[in-house]
Parts: C-alpha cells; sequence; structure tokens
C-alpha cells in the first residue's frame, strides 16, 4: 500500500535544489536506469531516470510528456487531472490529484510545463514548475510542490533518449525516511510507461 502512495506522490513534490551530493544508481532494469541523491537544506531525495525509447521522435516523446488528459497512464496513482491553460503547443498548466489510501490525504498539484527545442529539433528541455497558489485550497487534499525537468535528445541511430529529474517535498506528515524510500519506484514506474505508450 504505502509503494502506491508515495510512487504516486512523488510525481508532484517540489523543493529548491541549491546543493545536491554525486548521484548514487540504485536501479538498473528493463533499460531504466534510476539514480538518487542527497540535496543539501532538504530532508527528501532527488531522483533522476535515464532511459532510451526506440523508433520515435522528440515530438513523439513531447506529446505523451503534455497530454494531461492521459497522466493516468503515465504517472503511478494520478486519480484525476486537468488541463487549467494552454499557451501553445508545448506550454500548460495543469492540475493533478494523487490518490492515497487511508488514513493519509489525498495530494494535488498545480504545474507549469514549459518546452525548449533546439534550432535543429534534435533536442528539447520540458520544465517541471509547480504552481501552489495558482489555485485555492481543496478540502481534504494536500497541496504539494515540485521542480524538475525532462531531457529529450535525439541518437545517432534514430531513438530518443530521456532524462527524467525530479526534486521536491510531498507535504503534509509524511516522514522523510518513507518518501524517500520510494523515489525510485516513481521514475522507474513513469518511465517504463512512457515506453508502453511510445513503444506499440
Amino acid at each position: 500500500m504505502y509503494k502506491l502512495l508515495l510512487a504516486g506522490i512523488f510525481v508532484l513534490i517540489s523543493g529548491i535544489t541549491t546543493a545536491a551530493s554525486e548521484w548514487e544508481l540504485k536501479k538498473d532494469e528493463n533499460g531504466v536506469k534510476v539514480y538518487i541523491r542527497t540535496v543539501e537544506g532538504s530532508s527528501f531525495k532527488e531522483y533522476k531516470g535515464e532511459t532510451v525509447i526506440h523508433n520515435v521522435t522528440i515530438k513523439d516523446v513531447l506529446n505523451v510528456i503534455f497530454d494531461v488528459k492521459h497522466y493516468d497512464k503515465l504517472f503511478p496513482d494520478v486519480s484525476g487531472q486537468k488541463l487549467l491553460k494552454q499557451d501553445g503547443e508545448y506550454h500548460n498548466i495543469h492540475y493533478v490529484i494523487i490518490h492515497t489510501p487511508w488514513p493519509v490525504s489525498n495530494r494535488d498539484n498545480v504545474t507549469e510545463l514549459n518546452a525548449t527545442l533546439s534550432d535543429d529539433g534534435k533536442s528539447a528541455t520540458v520544465t517541471i514548475v509547480s504552481l501552489p497558489d495558482y489555485l485555492p485550497p481543496e478540502k481534504g487534499l494536500v497541496r504539494v510542490q515540485g521542480k524538475g525537468t525532462w531531457t529529450l535528445k535525439e541518437t545517432a541511430d534514430g531513438n530518443v533518449s530521456v532524462v527524467y529529474q525530479y526534486h521536491g517535498n510531498p507535504g503534509g506528515s509524511i516522514p522523510a525516511w518513507l518518501a524517500n524510500s520510494f523515489v525510485v519506484s516513481h521514475p522507474f514506474e513513469t518511465l517504463e510507461n512512457l515506453h508502453k505508450r511510445l513503444e506499440k
């Protein structure tokens, strides 16, 4: 149960990265590598997931990352999602709800996504920034925050390398040791889901 709880919460957590330790490889399986590191001034660890998606383009991957209405198929435990604002093809503000088992309160988050593509279209960076004050608090939900990036690069053999990096705080009374025990499962499952969405 706690695996489901924290895996979902960590899609939405945040923090301000000031200084960090070296990355430590924690999982290498099914073409997905997950690293974690400690961050100065934070009780919560930062994670980084890496993989390569075969026979796709940069825009194919971006289309999944920005496909808010299907976030329940990409991120673990997303139980509700809503597009709040669309400004161009790759810039939006959206809202998600994360289901957590009783007695822990469900979480929610408002997030801004913004992609910057290289001139040749062979690389892109998507910034992930929480906007906790964009909407009033919802009764019964804990508003969480987060910031991170998706980094996409076309490889010489026509594939796309993907790096998904994030750091934050899940909010509420979840102890850091418990939250940190699942910073590996969230990016791992997310990148596995990304493969499933794209490699059909």
